[in-house]
């Protein structure tokens, strides 16, 4: 689930992605007790769309669409 984009820039029919995605990497590891935990992180991901396709312009009609593409999300070490 996508909590917040940072960037989204199209060149042609490629779109690159910057955003904060929930439960990518391990905060916790499982325990005896207790399940793993993850945690939120910023990643990127690219794409491509036909030319005929506009990305929507409202941002929770954007994350929707985003979402529902499953998305190969890559964690951005430097942030």
């Amino acid at each position: 689930m996508i909590s917040y984009i940072e960037t989204i820039h199209q060149e042609n029919d490629k779109v690159f992605v910057r955003a904060v995605v929930e439960d990518v990497v391990l905060a916790y590891p499982q325990t005896m007790q207790d399940p793993a935990e993850y945690a939120p992180a910023m990643c990127e991901a690219t794409f491509y769309m036909n030319e005929e396709e506009t990305l929507p312009e409202d941002e929770d009609d954007l994350m929707f669409y985003l979402e529902n593409l499953d998305l190969d999300w890559k964690v951005v070490d430097d942030y």
